[in-house]
Parts: C-alpha cells; sequence; structure tokens
C-alpha cells in the first residue's frame, strides 16, 4: 500500500464524492436500467414509475417475462408481503409472490411503495392486472392492514382475502397476557392446526378461550369472526 501512492482515506473521499454526483439521479438511473431491460434483453419487462417530487419516486411496480408466464401457471394463489423496509429511502419493500408446482416460492411481481395507503395498493394492484394475463388472483394472503384490504375490496372483487396464519399466531405472545400464553399457547396450536373443519375447530377454540379465562378478550374475538 505504501507504494501506491494514496491511503485509504482517499478512496473513501473519492467514493464520497461520485455518490454526491449520483445523489438525486435514483429516478433516473432506475428507469433507465428498467428501459434497457425492455429494449435490449426483455420485450415483455413491464414497469411502471410514479414520482411525488423531483428526482424521488413514491412507487414503482416491475415484472418480467419470466414471472408474467409463472403466474399463468401458478397465479390462483398470491401472497402479498409487506413487512420488508429499507432504511436508507425509506420505502417498503412489497413482494407479490406463488408457489410452483414443486413447492418452490416464486416472484410474481415487485413494488417499492413510500406510503401504505389504500389509493398506494390500489395503484399497485391495477398495474398487476395490466402486466399479468389471467385477471385477478382467486385467492390473496395478507397480513391484517386495513388499508390493504380495502384495496383488495376495490382492484380484486372477485379474489378471496385470506389473513396470513403466520402473521396472527405470532401475536399470541403479544396480545395474550404471559400466564395465559405460556398455559394455553398448545392447545391455540392444536385448535388451529389440527382441526378438520369449521365446527371441529369452533368447539377447539371454545374449550381452550373458556378455560384461559378469555372469553371476553377483544382481541382473540376479533380473530375468531
Amino acid at each position: 500500500m505504501d507504494k501506491i501512492g494514496f491511503i485509504k482515506k482517499d478512496i473513501y473521499n473519492v467514493e464520497f464524492s461520485v455518490n454526491g454526483k449520483l445523489r438525486n439521479h435514483d429516478v433516473e438511473l432506475v428507469t433507465e436500467y428498467f428501459m434497457a431491460e425492455q429494449k435490449k434483453k426483455n420485450e415483455a419487462f413491464y414497469f411502471k414509475i410514479e414520482g411525488d417530487g423531483p428526482d424521488r419516486f413514491s412507487r414503482c411496480f416491475w415484472v418480467d417475462a419470466t414471472s408474467r408466464r409463472a403466474y399463468g401457471f401458478y397465479g390462483d394463489v398470491v401472497v402479498f408481503d409487506t413487512t420488508f423496509n429499507t432504511n436508507r429511502y425509506d420505502l417498503t419493500f412489497a413482494p407479490m409472490l406463488g408457489v410452483n408446482n414443486h413447492g418452490q416460492t416464486i416472484v410474481l411481481a415487485c413494488e417499492f411503495l413510500s406510503k401504505e395507503t389504500t389509493e398506494s395498493f390500489v395503484w399497485m394492484f391495477e398495474e398487476f392486472k395490466k402486466a399479468m394475463l389471467g385477471g385477478e388472483p382467486k385467492m390473496i394472503i395478507t397480513d391484517q392492514d386495513a388499508a390493504m384490504a380495502r384495496a383488495i375490496s376495490i382492484a380484486f372483487p372477485t379474489t378471496f382475502h385470506q389473513l396470513c396464519i403466520w402473521h396472527i399466531t405470532s401475536k399470541f405472545s403479544v396480545k395474550l397476557p404471559h400466564s395465559a400464553y405460556k398455559e394455553y399457547w398448545r392447545e391455540f396450536q392444536k385448535a388451529i392446526w389440527d382441526t378438520n373443519n369449521k365446527d371441529e375447530f369452533d368447539a377447539k377454540w371454545n374449550i381452550v378461550v373458556t378455560k384461559a379465562g378469555l372469553t371476553d378478550h377483544p382481541w382473540l374475538s376479533s380473530m375468531f369472526d
């Protein structure tokens, strides 16, 4: 290193200078990249970008040819997850996922959203319908976001909306009193997973809720409903 003529600090200074020149050009760079994908490599590549100010995008949707084709085969059930967040740009990464015939998770579409509002979700779902042949999915699985639920009812009126069981069960330890969770969690699990029909579930659920003294628990009641 002593023969090169510069030190690590010089490298950091150059990097900082380059990043400074690129700052506020992110939207332009992303758009150019997507257009290159579309024109040179993949004519079926689809994207849509909208901004909320100079050099800043508020939402971005994209899907490639492989994902569009996969949706035709495996698009009956779609999982939509907004639990991924970026820390530099304050954007939510929201992939739409499916499962193929090998039981493997596949990416159907990707989005960046600056706001998790009903209007943003409707915009995204409408872009999804434009990009995908075959129309609406038969079922979509999401977390319990109220804005998302409203958007699904608007954009996907014939799609069955299912709440993600993982998101629900992960909240039991927080929503329930500690002693009740510790003593009855396994029984709740059996009621949820080891039942084959509605009547059997109702019976097991009512038994464990009564034993735990949680018949009037507002969150459990809302989950049951």
